[in-house]
């Protein structure tokens, strides 16, 4: 197992509701927030109700905006179903588009967080129409969300086994952005396999911005945003998942905001 980095603006050194509401309801005390996968197997939401924001059959949550793919409930845990190229109708009867999984808190009041979560990926698949093959394919926590142009991002599985925070600033070729890698250590995962992890952020001021991720009480990688590369992104955000040809489950998600 990799020992602990601190990577420091990208240098690395050695360290030691209605019917149509139907959701994972959020909860928790002042603050928190905790998504709930209790109750029956569901269609959460899915990006139709992004898109067809007066369409009454659309299948919408308080809690969550997915703006690319579907979000269901399947035994206990959110998922996001078979991975294809389809364009959803309201409850994804025609396919999920989850090839491309894109989903966000509505809250966009989180600064410095702790988030705790389980993960499972349960299968990567090869690209397609929507997203092709790469090896940076798989799960990753958003943090400090923006918008899909400015964010930070904690991938915790990847195809290439490798674990790495990214800081995405507006302006270039990659959705309206350009992503910047802060940090990266080698951590495969388990096809099948269910994870634990703790990933907090926190900031200095406005010059520094610290990337904390954990796992069993151990610090498996810590990036440091100096701002060499773009501002550090110091504003209050959302948080959500991301994911490209790769079927998940998650469980457990939890924001504790800190300070």
């Amino acid at each position: 197992m990799s020992s602990r980095r601190t990577i420091v603006a990208g240098a690395v050194a050695a360290a030691a509701l209605p019917a149509a509401v139907l959701s994972l309801r959020g909860c928790g005390g002042p603050g928190d927030f905790a998504s709930r996968t209790s109750g029956r197997d569901r269609l959460v939401t899915n990006e139709y109700a992004h898109w067809n924001p007066r369409a009454s059959d659309a299948r919408r949550s308080p809690d969550w905006d997915v703006t690319s793919g579907s979000l269901f409930v399947r035994d206990g845990a959110g998922w996001s179903g078979p991975p294809d190229q389809a364009v959803p109708d309201a409850r994804s009867s025609t396919g999920t588009g989850s090839s491309v999984f894109r989903m966000n808190t509505r809250r966009a009041d989180f600064e410095d967080v702790r988030v705790t979560l389980r993960v499972r990926v349960l299968r990567l698949v090869p690209g397609g129409g929507r997203a092709p093959t790469e090896p940076t394919d798989g799960l990753h926590l958003m943090l400090r969300r923006q918008d899909q142009t400015e964010l930070y991002v904690a991938s915790l599985a990847r195809r290439d086994g490798l674990l790495v925070v990214k800081k995405k600033l507006t302006g270039g070729t990659e959705n309206g952005g350009t992503y910047t890698t802060l940090g990266q250590v080698r951590h495969p995962f388990r096809p099948g396999a269910w994870q634990s992890f703790d990933v907090r952020i926190t900031s200095n001021g406005r010059s520094l911005v610290t990337i904390a991720v954990r796992q069993d009480g151990r610090v498996l990688l810590e990036a440091v945003d100096g701002g060499r590369h773009g501002p550090p992104i110091v504003r209050p955000g959302s948080i959500g998942l991301r994911a490209d040809n790769c079927e998940f489950a998650f469980t457990d998600l939890r924001a504790h905001p800190l300070g």
